[in-house]
């Protein structure tokens, strides 16, 4: 049973509504053409009562019309469920955010909707190898199996993606975190209370506010420090921000090698209280984000540092760990590399110790860095792993919303993720009055997630209603098209995105071909891409095909992944041709190498030769031959080491091992034998199941057909249930 009081009402018998045992449904007071809920626990309404109402008043003078949820939910299907009932009634519904205490769903059999996790379930232990992830609240199209209630946090909870489930995400509405960190200590009450009340007061200052302030940071040993790949971020970035290059301090573009420790240049920026937008580029943990990187030897006074502190690092780790005798070990390095007794004169040397400690630290930003700090920063973006990693008791986006600052939303990952994914997608929404969570919902992967306020959202350039028709419209196709005519990047990339949801009869490919050909967006031409490949016909391999070339390194990066996962004949003279003429773009070049031997080998091998047969590059005919003999050695190896798969004297462990790597190396060649493996039961069952997910990884090869057919056919004969559960999930991932 539902209650459903007024507001005024709620006001004041919220002391009794707090013992009824079902939901508490307070109705939203003003009605708008779309709706927003607050998801909470019955302790957090009571403990933050004030500050949710305020919080309630503030998100509805901003257009949503707003409920307030609570209970004392007891698994996340409860929590679900309330959800599902709340959408079929309000089906303007928009989004949601769970504050407090709510249930999390660890998801497992779903790997292939994260971008970069694939963790052996059946080998690491369940909660290592299960994705924290409100995909189970906020897309209602999935289906998932419970499977156990963790036995040491109350709060979390696994299940399983079935395999008759959707396979690929679209989120029915948007969602956020608000979670306090326990591990910042004091009240978490008087956290989230003093978080909402800055969030409600935020909405009628911030109501004229543009996206026209940015900063962007690079951090070490991402995408390879390829400055192809940081120069080309500025042509998106001038189409996402059109605002913010009025100046040379309205948009910075920052990048690790300016100084040897960021991080302090970084927090003081972070206290400027104009700035709407910080993307952090990098790597990271649930604890530290990585800015910079280790010192490179780039003098002879570096490489001699670098040296002294490796040999004085490994002296210290064998007399710690092995208990080794000290004096002794020193002798045996000062012999070993001929060193005098004065190279060694720091080694107990404190203060040596101390700086050493210092420069290594100032690498990160950790959770001990944001103790007391004030960030101010609207939004934060994380593209790093684990940033966004509510589910433990510590993390970096907590600690960038609870704070006395003015930082109201942060996107984050609660697992690890892929570098080479387009983190930048659609962020130009921002500058047209999208909300957060309306921009988020567009770019949803399983581990990807909003810590704040989800309802946040700039003034736009021009006046337009895009905020409303996202929800409204979204099946109006005729009105996405004419949108194309808009002048903004962005706009166009989201009418692309409602165009390819509308055509359920994927009958529109030749019309992004088209589009990708002519438009001298980069945005747009990489939004088309995407689009193309879901139809993975002949207009998404010509766009591969054309885009290897495109000036914009993230589509060329792109479509140098893509090319190898397709694998067909027709277009290894082009991938040849980029790989060996586009060898700046260092990024771009690690993904046609990985891509490379995807092909058949002969097929490289021979158009390699052409390559070089017509070629005027220097010392020809000896790079020839050097090339052509370390392709063919490494294609031997591999398909060696693929070959370890139908070796029956091999070890269960080994070919296993072989099975997982095509997930990562989807090699089309192998198809026939890999059905053939599946079928033949003299294979242990274990290695046939793990064969058969590893074919759901081809999703785009041009055999794609042939392994969907294949999968019929053994479903045609009775099969193990395990075997029939993942063939089923195969063929649903791959049509």
């Amino acid at each position: 049973m539902l209650l459903t009081l007024s507001v005024g009402a709620a006001k004041r018998v919220v002391k009794k509504v707090v013992k009824v045992a079902e939901p508490v449904v307070i109705q939203p007071q003003k009605q708008h053409p779309t709706a927003f809920a607050v998801i909470t626990d019955r302790t957090t309404f009571t403990r933050c009562n004030e500050a949710i109402l305020k919080y309630r008043d503030a998100v509805e003078y901003d257009g949503l019309s707003t409920y307030i949820i609570h209970a004392d939910w007891q698994t996340p299907d409860e929590v679900r469920g309330m959800l599902q009932k709340l959408y079929g009634e309000c089906p303007t519904l928009e989004g949601i955010v769970l504050v407090g205490d709510i249930p999390i769903a660890m998801v497992r059999n779903a790997q292939h909707m994260t971008t970069a996790f694939k963790m052996d379930e059946a080998k690491f232990p369940i909660y290592e190898s299960s994705v924290p992830t409100d995909r189970f609240y906020d897309d209602l199209h999935l289906q998932f199996r419970f499977m156990q209630k963790d036995s040491a946090n109350n709060q979390l909870f696994y299940y399983q993606l079935t395999e008759e489930s959707p396979q690929s995400l679209q989120p029915t509405f948007y969602s956020a975190r608000i979670k306090y960190p326990e591990g910042m200590g004091g009240d978490k009450y008087e956290g989230i209370s003093a978080f909402l009340t800055k969030a409600a007061n935020a909405k009628y200052q911030l109501k004229n506010n543009q996206m026209d302030e940015v900063v962007t940071y690079n951090g070490g040993s991402y995408n390879y420090d390829c400055l192809m790949v940081y120069m080309d971020e500025e042509k998106a970035y001038r189409e996402n921000f059109p605002l913010a290059f009025r100046n040379g301090l309205s948009f910075k573009h920052w990048n690790f090698r300016m100084q040897d420790a960021m991080k302090y240049k970084i927090f003081s920026e972070m206290q400027r209280k104009d700035i709407d937008l910080f993307m952090f580029h990098e790597h990271g943990n649930p604890d530290s984000q990585l800015v910079n990187d280790n010192k490179k030897g780039t003098s002879s006074t570096l490489r001699y540092e670098l040296f002294k502190a490796n040999i004085y690092s490994s002296i210290k780790r064998h007399v710690e760990r092995k208990g080794l005798d000290e004096d002794s070990l020193l002798l045996a390095m000062q012999k070993k590399f001929d060193l005098t007794p004065e190279f060694f004169k720091d080694y107990k040397n404190p203060d040596y110790w101390k700086k050493d400690s210092i420069e290594d630290a100032d690498v990160y930003i950790t959770l001990k860095d944001l103790d007391g700090r004030i960030t101010n920063p609207t939004m934060v973006m994380f593209d790093a792993c684990y940033n966004g990693s509510f589910h433990e008791k510590d993390q970096i986006a907590g600690r960038y919303i609870f704070n006395p600052g003015t930082t109201l939303v942060v996107q984050g990952n609660t697992r690890n993720v892929l570098q080479d994914r387009w983190t930048i997608e659609m962020v130009g929404l921002l500058s047209h009055g999208l909300r957060v969570g309306q921009y988020n919902r567009q770019v949803a992967t399983l581990e990807g997630h909003l810590i704040g306020d989800p309802t946040v959202h700039f003034a736009p350039i021009k006046a337009n209603s895009l905020t409303t028709d996202v929800v409204t419209r979204a099946n109006d196709a005729a009105y996405w098209r004419n949108l194309l005519n808009s002048e903004y990047a962005d706009i166009q990339c989201l009418a692309l995105r409602k165009i390819a949801d509308c055509d359920k009869q994927h009958t529109q490919a030749a019309f992004f071909l088209e589009k990708f050909k002519e438009s001298t967006f980069n945005t747009v031409r990489m939004e088309c891409l995407k689009m193309l490949s879901r139809y993975n016909d002949k207009h998404f391999m010509e766009a591969v095909r054309i885009g290897l070339r495109d000036p914009y390194e993230r589509v060329a990066r792109s479509c140098a992944d893509y090319a190898g996962e397709i694998a067909a004949k027709e277009l290894i003279p082009d991938f040849i041709e980029t790989l060996m003429g586009d060898e700046e773009r260092i990024r771009a070049q690690y993904a046609l190498n990985n891509s490379l031997y995807l092909f058949d080998g002969e097929d490289i091998i021979r158009e390699l030769q052409n390559y070089f047969d017509k070629s005027n590059r220097i010392n020809v005919k000896e790079e020839s031959k050097k090339a052509i003999n370390a392709l063919k050695n490494e294609f031997q190896d591999r398909l060696k080491r693929e070959s370890i798969i139908f070796d029956k004297a091999k070890s269960d462990a080994a070919r296993m091992s072989n099975i997982r790597m095509l997930r990562n190396y989807p090699r089309t060649g192998g198809i026939p034998r890999f059905l053939s493996f599946i079928a033949d039961s003299g294979n242990p069952l274990v290695l046939r199941v793990a064969m058969a997910e590893a074919l759901g990884w081809f999703n785009h090869s041009v055999e794609r057909p042939a392994i969907i057919n294949g999968c019929k056919t053994l479903l045609e004969k009775e099969q193990p249930s395990e075997l029939k559960a993942e063939l089923i999930q195969t063929i649903n991932r791959l049509q």
